[in-house]
């Protein structure tokens, strides 16, 4: 979780000041299998925070499947999951709104 803190606290200072490697580091992290599931989470989200480019479908496929109700609680120990979960665990709410905007937020169901 500390190595996830990492990644997602160079997104954010690469979203401030832009630095290529960075950015390219961060896209080979959610790409490498060898990393753990969280840190390639937290890189697949601080890419696609320092890009204009489109999620390619290896980051969906890879999104989709690490991101687990489990995890994703897991992952709220970090201060930048937990402050964007309005309700929901962040790094949900992170993919649903950034992978799978056509997804209505919890929120808006006025029966769940």
């Amino acid at each position: 979780m500390a190595r996830a803190a990492l990644v997602l606290a160079t997104a954010e200072t690469t979203r401030a000041q832009p630095h290529r490697p960075d950015t390219a580091w961060i896209r080979e992290l959610w790409r490498d299998r060898a990393q753990a599931p969280e840190v390639r989470l937290a890189a697949a989200i601080g890419w696609l925070c320092l890009t204009d480019e489109p999620a390619p479908d290896a980051l969906h496929t890879t999104v989709d499947a690490l991101a687990t109700e489990e995890r994703a609680r897991a992952m709220d120990v970090l201060p930048w999951m937990a402050a964007v979960g309005y309700g929901e665990p962040g790094l949900l709410r992170c993919v649903r709104r950034m992978l799978h905007p056509e997804e209505p937020d919890p929120s808006d169901d006025p029966w769940a």
